[in-house]
This record gives C-alpha cells, structure tokens and sequence, in this order.
C-alpha cells in the first residue's frame, strides 16, 4: 500500500509483548514512558482493544499521551496520583 512503511526495532519490541500475553479488547495494558517505545505501545495496545494506561515522569507529557490514544494517565512523580491509582 502507498501508506505502508516499516517499524522495524521500536515496531517489533512493542507488538512482541502485546502479542505474547495475548492482548485484546478489554484488556488493561500499562505503559512506563511516552518516548519512542511509548508512543508505539500505545498505538499498538489501543489496536488490540486494550484500556491504556501511560505512566510517565512529566506532566508536559500527558497531552501527548492522550493525543496518541492513552485512555489514563499517571505522573508518576505526583504523589498524589500514584496513590490514587494504587
């Protein structure tokens, strides 16, 4: 296809996860970090069907996070949040 192009290493180290434990619709799935792996891990997760959760240092982030189909996110340097997840 025109739109087609390769993934390659962030791609594979992503999906592999995901597809091993068998992740689908429903399914609750826990990203650490919104940096190139993140990025994918989300897209990926969301594909499946799974519920997102993105934790990550920086509250700048959660935009981003959202924009790229997070469902929840933890800054994971609030207290406050941290212990509302727990």
């Amino acid at each position: 296809p025109a739109a087609a192009a390769p993934i390659l290493c962030a791609g594979i180290t992503t999906y592999s996860p995901l597809k091993h434990y068998g992740v689908k619709a429903g399914d609750k799935v826990g990203i650490l970090g919104m940096g190139g792996l993140g990025h994918m891990g989300i897209k990926f997760a969301k594909a499946m069907g799974a519920e997102v959760t993105l934790f990550t240092r920086s509250a700048a982030k959660a935009q981003e996070a959202h924009r790229q189909g997070a469902d929840h996110v933890i800054v994971s340097t609030d207290a406050e949040q941290m212990k509302a997840a727990a």
